[in-house]
């Protein structure tokens, strides 16, 4: 009786870690597919490509309701087990592209995590690309920025088709762990978006900002 339990829970620990790996796996092959996707370059025919490769995960895919050219794919994997195990907070990764007028016209990814430790928002990394950089979102002349509250527990980065290499890499760095992390943390920006944070903290540096006393456990964020 004592093996079988013994086997039972040895099972169960090892099923749930090959889920864990499984999704985290899934999200990254999602990421770096949509990473290599282009605002005002790739084609409607890339994001069909996409869909079909991770269709399991496809969620919605469609023109919009008013019959325009817009067609717009999500994505989406839950750490449905994980949660419901109460092995760690709900999280969920999200990614959907828009096409208009058979070029993709914005692509936005996110990795949020109830963590409760902000009152109307979960803890979260998100990324959005353009055409053209929002003017909605703009201070300046920029192609790559942070319009990000300061002591908010996500970090927003927005960029645009006039992007750098390098800043395309620290934007795309989506860090998937805090979807499969057991317990409690993922609490800081940092830790969804680790490349993008410090590229943030140089950029309020530079204006005379800085962090100030938000973010009070940030030594972490190196």
């Amino acid at each position: 009786m004592v093996t079988s339990l013994v086997l039972l829970t040895v099972g169960t620990i090892v099923a749930v870690g090959l889920y864990a790996l499984l999704i985290k796996a899934e999200a990254a092959s999602i990421l770096a597919d949509v990473s290599r996707i282009r605002a005002g370059t790739s084609t409607l025919v890339d994001v069909e490509k996409l869909a079909e490769k991770h269709k399991r995960h496809l969620r919605w895919s469609g023109r919009e309701a008013d019959g325009g050219d817009r067609i717009h794919y999500g994505f989406e994997i839950r750490n449905t087990l994980l949660s419901y195990l109460r092995l760690e907070p709900a999280a969920k990764f999200d990614a959907w592209v828009t096409v208009n007028n058979g070029t993709v016209q914005s692509l936005h990814l996110d990795l949020m995590r109830d963590t409760r430790v902000f009152p109307t928002s979960p803890s979260a990394g998100m990324v959005e690309e353009y055409v053209q950089y929002p003017s909605a979102y703009r201070a300046g002349e920029t192609h790559y920025g942070f319009p990000t509250p300061i002591g908010k527990p996500y970090l927003l980065v927005v960029l645009d088709s006039k992007a750098t290499p390098e800043q395309r890499e620290h934007a795309y760095a989506l860090s998937l762990t805090c979807l499969i992390k057991p317990g409690g943390g993922c609490d800081l920006p940092c830790d969804y978006l680790p490349l993008a944070w410090r590229d943030w903290e140089v950029e309020l540096k530079s204006h005379g900002w800085g962090f100030g006393d938000h973010y009070p456990s940030r030594a972490r964020c190196k």
